[in-house]
């Protein structure tokens, strides 16, 4: 009886409820192109069927405090190839597995559909380096930690979070203390495994000389339509630059399983996760 009861309240401390979204930007956000269409919602529309979001015109976050104060806190960037965000299996059952590591987290909705046809990602950065802003200014409200703000991101998602982590960017530009890619696309110039790392302005590789990059941890599959052999190469290319990076190939999985129970990786990646932030001091043992 008395375990039953200390596991009860385990799982109460553990399972954070979700708060209030936080707008990202007050009033119109930047560099807008497109026009809502009348009668629709700027937060979004849920595909009914998917739980997927699109048409997102105002960006917010929903932050999920962590259960004790001072913990790391992960923006988490669902995928959805710039086009949509998968945000419950890559957003909200994420978070959960985050709160139950011991961290704070935030689900951002960044905007969708794509502004740019052949630059996707300028929008949805301008998006995530102002939530970077916002939750490093107000971790403590959320029991976080502002020396420990995580960027953490799945396929399109994963792209946006690489170039926010690493990416050439103006002085002073807002980046996390870590970073989390989970089947990240768009790393290379194409989408095959003999393929390059997009560089220069508009790649995802640190200048040289722009200070050590912040510590990765990939997590990918081997059967991944879009390649394995990205993560490993931005790894060994972090790693170069005086970085560290952890990266976790599976055999099997493909892409899109998230925080799911579809595969070996979608259910032991988190638990990986939670032991590479220990090692790295980013969570305390």
């Amino acid at each position: 009886m008395k375990s039953t009861l200390l596991a009860s309240l385990l799982f109460v401390t553990l399972a954070a409820e979700p708060l209030a979204p936080v707008a990202v930007w007050e009033g119109a956000p930047p560099a807008e192109t497109l026009k809502l269409k009348p009668g629709s919602d700027p937060k979004g529309t849920i595909n009914p069927k998917t739980l997927g979001r699109t048409e997102v015109f105002t960006p917010e976050f929903v932050p999920w405090p962590a259960a004790k104060p001072n913990s790391p806190i992960v923006i988490i960037c669902p995928g959805g190839g710039y086009g949509g965000l998968a945000e419950q299996h890559e957003g909200v059952t994420v978070a959960e597995r985050l709160n139950a590591l011991g961290c704070a987290a935030v689900v951002l909705k960044y905007r969708v559909p794509r502004r740019d046809p052949e630059k996707p990602w300028m929008v949805p950065v301008m998006d995530e380096r102002k939530t970077v802003e916002i939750v490093r200014a107000r971790a403590a409200e959320w029991n976080g930690n502002p020396a420990k703000v995580g960027i953490l991101g799945f396929s399109a998602g994963g792209n946006l979070a690489a170039r926010v982590a690493y990416s050439p960017a103006e002085e002073g530009a807002a980046r996390p203390n870590f970073a989390v890619l989970v089947y990240p696309a768009y790393l290379f110039v194409k989408d095959e495994p003999a393929s390059t790392l997009r560089d220069g302005l508009d790649g995802v590789i640190p200048m040289p000389g722009s200070g050590k990059p912040v510590p990765a941890f990939f997590a990918h599959s081997a059967d991944d339509k879009y390649p394995a052999e990205g993560s490993m190469a931005l790894a060994a290319k972090l790693k170069s630059l005086g970085g560290t990076a952890e990266v976790h190939v599976w055999a099997k999985g493909g892409h899109g399983w998230g925080a799911t129970d579809r595969c070996e990786a979608a259910k032991r990646w988190t638990d990986l996760l939670g032991v590479w932030m220990k090692e790295v001091s980013i969570l305390t043992p």
